[in-house]
């Protein structure tokens, strides 16, 4: 490993400064899929998939965990 090159302990990966300023930079620009319309996060999921386990639709009611 270079000494450019940071050891990530979480991960045991090596981590660029590049690489921080990129995942930064994503986490400013893009949204959680958290705060994701739950027909936008379907779209996004092979058909296989939901027949498996069906993501939320209209009929659900939301809750909360507080």
């Amino acid at each position: 490993m270079g000494s450019e090159q940071e050891l990530d302990l979480a991960h045991g990966l090596p981590v660029t400064q590049d690489d921080i300023a990129a995942l930064r930079r994503l986490r400013a620009e893009v949204p959680s899929w958290l705060l994701l319309d739950w027909r936008k996060l379907h779209a996004m999921i092979p058909d296989q998939c939901l027949r498996d386990r069906p993501i939320a639709n209209d009929r659900w009611q939301p809750f909360s965990l507080e």
